[in-house]
């Protein structure tokens, strides 16, 4: 599992919105496409902006809260036919040593996440289907990376002018300024 923070929400090229996962090292983004009031709970929770009323994600955490169970982690697990799946790991009460684990879309699943200030996990399997590997070329500009050996150059890998402005309209789509990517 590699360990991911959210990059930030963002709108496709045909106006779908996004959240965009990276890892630490800010080489591999995971884009998963959510459904708007998914993207407005996640945004409203990177900008710590408190609705007048709990908003569904607010509620179910403050369920967790009440009756003791602590979301310990979520992990997007899979990717298939253009479907993430994902899971929640919950503790149930004081013992450790309870943990149950839920299944549950990605966009809920980072949500609360965000909400519990625990770790978001990608699978490797999923990395390498859905993710994107980028490079830092300077003046704080990514591309998508070259291959690093020659069986990578054979099987294709060699990021197309295509590819190459697919990936940048779609980070031009994502809000990344302010403080989203500290979360």
């Amino acid at each position: 599992m590699i360990e991911m923070v959210v990059e930030g929400i963002g709108i496709d090229p045909q106006n779908n919105p996004l959240v965009l996962l990276r890892d630490e090292t800010r080489s591999t983004f995971v884009p998963i496409w959510i459904g708007l009031s998914e993207a407005v709970s996640i945004q409203s929770e990177i900008d710590q902006r408190a609705s007048q009323r709990p908003m569904t994600h607010d509620l179910i955490f403050s369920i967790f809260q009440e009756t003791d169970i602590r979301l310990l982690k979520v992990t997007v697990n899979e990717f298939e036919e253009s479907i993430y799946y994902a899971s929640l790991h919950l503790q149930i009460g004081p013992n450790a040593a309870n943990i149950q684990e839920l299944d549950a879309r990605p966009s809920d699943a980072i949500a609360l996440a965000l909400r519990a200030h625990c770790g978001i996990f990608v699978s490797e399997s999923v990395s390498l289907k859905a993710g994107i590997q980028v490079e830092d070329v300077g003046n704080d500009t990514l591309r998508p990376k070259a291959p690093q050996s020659e069986a990578e150059a054979a099987e294709g890998s060699t990021p197309s002018g295509d590819e190459v402005d697919k990936f940048t309209r779609l980070l031009e789509g994502v809000d990344l300024g302010g403080e989203q990517g500290k979360n």
